[in-house]
């Protein structure tokens, strides 16, 4: 071997050892930085055109099980949703309460029964009165504060939500960069270890957000994807996207639209909240739209269905001996006094089988004045109807034409009143109307008290009953569904109200893959009449289909609300109305007077696939509604028409509009059908009962009804009663045989009685959240949902336990394995160390040698 390859090898000695003692000198300073990674430099010999010429560098190496690793970050992920679900659920328990705590709302619904029972014992003294009033209105109270503190909660993980998403956006940021930096060193041979630790470090904080899935290309370059294949990290880094609502409110959801979509720049799907199955993400998706939304279901049911029964007993009472002399009601009819205009059938209501109810007028001792039936009273020539005219009206359900109209019923009623006198004077101040869209019925007199009674049958002294109404919702004389209580289907006697109108009409519970049985149809309408076209289904059609055909068929153009129904053009005007393939209908009107429903009527005589109809929205308040009866959008392009300063299309105003908005949402293990009438309206569905035997119809068959979703939050003690507690129900009209005629009694407790017997009886719940439908009184119900956020909140905590000590395990693992062991790296550097000596020794001595031959030269 020649000195000069002696030396040359010596000296790759020294640099490779030398390398060796440079890994592990950053092993051992990294020994307690996070994300390290250990790396290894191995050693390997260098050959020379076949002959050994020292050694050299082998590969720098990092200690990395990726089996480990994506062990590792399916825990993350794991782990990450459930720290974020453990910082939600305590705040539930505190909100529900546990059941036998006296701030809990089944403790407050139990605390209301337990006082009407005992106003039940002293019905007419003042403290038992106000400590019943007060006591609804803590349960009432907890019920308000439950709901505002629950959409709060969702409230709070939407916006915790968008900023996730920020989170996220670093990340796959950072690991775009990283490969790129990977991929230029790779190409240069140098060194990437540091850049791929710093690259496992985001790929496990990403993990901790959302669950992943990645893959290592042959450029060193990392391809990041979600669990169901959407691009996070590629040629680019994706961008996540979601802006938080400003309010949340029961009723919405993200199913529903009312939520804004959760998107990714490399994917073309509208919302991705079914692509991340784990992580905060999902934890936060959870809370917001399935989590809260099913516990808030839960204590709307149980707020709703005991309104009903409180309502239902407290309109069949009295509150005597205070007098009663005015009684408002409280259900929103369609506007019954313009239905010219509106273009629409009226209600209607007719009783079932041989039920009536007694109506009837106290004097300030509870003696009768006068007393009659309401079929009684239709049936009669002596009372005139709405339109003054001497008319005999039939109740029955054998009627040939089924159905008395709600003016009509308030007409007869008040004629029937203003007959009757008291003290010698003729009451003529007395009066019933649905003037305003409720029915109001005033004795004219604040000393004669006025009282319902429903019976079996039109006799005098008929057993009582809840009175069987039937509701024709949309005037085709069917009826569209059945409730129980004159009184309480007007709501005259109402104890709790909501704040809000019935805008909601609902579904039960469904299976996912629910299809109608039949064909079907249907129309939807609101106080101003119906809205679009009739719907008409076919039979197998799903939730979807139906959902899809009403947000079709109700699309409609309004104009804007008017203050009169009729306008004064002083030129010609022209309305044209389009579609996306052209001109439906074109209307001219020369200078005129004319009203809306002049203008309505104009654009029907086309005889086009444009319908229209002029409305009354309420008290002074008009508008004009164009739509297509293929469910197509139109344009409408208004021309001309000189009003003053102004012309015909500022003046109407057109613009398009969804009045209804169906959607299908997820709901404990089913799906529920939900049409909202979109300004908050009272919204009535009414369906073409079928030939099936036995008959049913689309309400039937899908369970439809008001919704129960937003009573928890908006249910109140009636505001009267909360002035004047003596305003509670506690006795009802009773009937003396011997006399022949009805009274009220001062002591009377029978309502207060049933009151407290309809808290403490089992009731039919429908399913709501996660709580099955079943037979519960009210205070079971709710304990049902206390029982389960404990429940719940305790299995996420154990979840959240072994997670935490899953993931120190996996810690441990992975530090044995690629962590810094620094007895192993004293061991390596002292193998260098010697090494790099013995290099260096070998240099020393060929030095010498060399020295030795140029001194023999010389």
């Amino acid at each position: 071997m020649s000195l000069t390859l002696g030396l040359n090898t010596a000296v790759s000695g020294l640099l490779t050892n030398q390398k060796g003692l440079d890994v592990i000198s950053q092993n051992v300073v990294n020994v307690n930085t996070k994300g390290y990674v250990r790396k290894q430099m191995t050693p390997e010999s260098r050959v020379v055109a076949g002959v050994g010429a020292g050694v050299q560098q082998g590969a720098l190496t990092r200690n990395v099980d990726e089996g480990l690793m994506r062990d590792i970050r399916r825990q993350t992920s794991t782990q990450g949703a459930l720290d974020v679900t453990q910082t939600y659920y305590p705040r539930l328990e505190d909100m529900f309460g546990t059941v036998g705590s006296s701030t809990s709302i089944s403790h407050q619904i139990e605390t209301l029964q337990a006082s009407f029972e005992t106003l039940a014992t002293q019905v007419n003294t003042p403290a038992f009165q106000s400590a019943t009033v007060q006591t609804a209105k803590d349960m009432t109270d907890k019920f308000n504060e439950m709901t505002s503190q629950m959409q709060n909660l969702r409230l709070e993980a939407d916006r915790a939500l968008h900023d996730t998403t920020g989170l996220i956006n670093n990340q796959l940021s950072d690991i775009f960069d990283l490969n790129q930096k990977i991929v230029r060193n790779n190409a240069i041979g140098g060194d990437i270890g540091d850049l791929q630790d710093k690259r496992d470090t985001a790929l496990t904080a990403l993990s901790k957000y959302m669950d992943i899935q990645y893959f290592e290309r042959g450029d060193g370059a990392m391809g990041v994807y979600t669990k169901s294949g959407k691009t996070l990290v590629d040629k680019g880094p994706a961008v996540m996207s979601h802006v938080a609502t400003t309010i949340t409110d029961s009723w919405m959801t993200a199913a529903g639209g009312n939520f804004n979509k959760l998107t990714l720049s490399t994917s073309d799907a509208p919302d991705i909240n079914a692509d991340i199955n784990d992580g905060e993400v999902r934890a936060l998706l959870d809370i917001r739209d399935t989590i809260v939304p099913n516990l808030q279901a839960q204590i709307d049911e149980v707020a709703s269905k005991l309104k009903d029964a409180v309502n239902q007993v407290h309109n069949r009472g009295t509150i005597f001996p205070t007098q009663n002399s005015k009684m408002v009601g409280t259900r929103q009819l369609q506007n019954p006094n313009n239905t010219a205009l509106n273009g629409s059938n009226p209600q209607h209501i007719w009783y079932t089988g041989n039920d009536d109810t007694t109506i009837a007028m106290f004097d300030s001792s509870g003696n009768q004045i006068a007393s009659t039936t309401l079929r009684t009273i239709m049936s009669s020539t002596s009372y005139t109807d709405a339109a003054g005219a001497a008319t005999a009206l039939d109740m029955s359900d054998s009627a040939t034409t089924l159905g008395v109209k709600m003016t009509d019923v308030a007409a007869k009623i008040q004629s029937w009143m203003r007959q009757q006198s008291y003290q010698g004077n003729i009451m003529t101040a007395a009066s019933a109307s649905v003037d305003t869209g409720t029915m109001v019925i005033d004795s004219g007199d604040p000393s004669v008290t006025l009282a319902f009674r429903d019976q079996t049958a039109t006799a005098n002294g008929s057993s009582t009953t809840d009175a069987r109404i039937n509701f024709d919702v949309d005037g085709d004389n069917k009826a569209d569904k059945q409730v129980a209580g004159f009184s309480n289907f007007f709501g005259l006697n109402d104890f709790f109200t909501a704040k809000v109108p019935d805008s909601i009409q609902d579904s039960d519970v469904v299976a996912k893959d629910f299809t109608l049985g039949a064909a079907r149809s249907f129309t939807l309408s609101d106080p101003t009449g119906t809205i679009g076209n009739t719907i008409s289904m076919a039979a197998g059609s799903s939730l979807y289909d139906i959902a899809a055909k009403i947000n079709t068929q109700t699309q409609t153009n309004e104009s804007a609300i008017l203050s009169s129904s009729s306008l004064t053009t002083t030129s010609t005007s022209s309305i044209s109305i389009t579609d996306a393939n052209g001109t439906i209908a074109q209307v001219t009107f020369g200078a005129a007077t004319m009203t809306l429903k002049d203008i309505a009527d104009a654009i029907n005589a086309k005889g086009s696939s444009a319908q229209a109809k002029a409305v009354q929205i309420g008290p002074n308040a008009y508008g004009l509604r164009i739509w297509d009866n293929r469910g197509v959008p139109l344009n409408i392009e208004v021309n001309g028409g000189a009003i003053g300063v102004s012309n015909l299309k500022s003046y109407l105003g057109m613009q398009p509009s969804q009045m209804v908005e169906a959607s299908v949402i997820p709901e404990g293990s089913g799906y529920r059908l939900r049409i909202r009438q979109t300004s908050d309206r009272e919204l009535y569905l009414g369906a073409t009962p079928d030939t099936l035997t036995p008959a049913g119809s689309f309400i039937t068959e899908l369970k439809m009804h008001t919704a129960s979703s937003r009573k928890a939050g908006t249910t109140q003690v009636r505001e009267d009663i909360q002035g004047s507690p003596a305003k509670v129900s506690r006795g009802a009209m009773q009937y003396n045989s011997d006399l022949g005629k009805y009274y009220l009694s001062e002591g009377d407790n029978t309502t207060a009685l049933a009151l407290g017997a309809a808290m403490s009886t089992k009731t039919n719940m429908a399913t709501a959240g996660s709580l099955y439908a079943g037979s519960y009184n009210f205070a079971e119900h709710a304990a049902a949902s206390i029982a389960q956020v404990s429940t719940d909140a305790a299995h996420s905590k154990d979840r959240q336990d072994y997670q935490t000590t899953l993931g120190q395990a996996l810690d441990k693992q992975y530090a044995s394995t690629s962590g810094v062991n620094l007895d192993e790296e004293v061991a390596n550097m002292i193998n260098f160390q010697q090494a790099y000596s013995a290099s260096a020794k070998v240099i020393s001595t060929l030095q010498e040698m060399l020295d030795v031959l140029v001194n023999i030269v010389k």
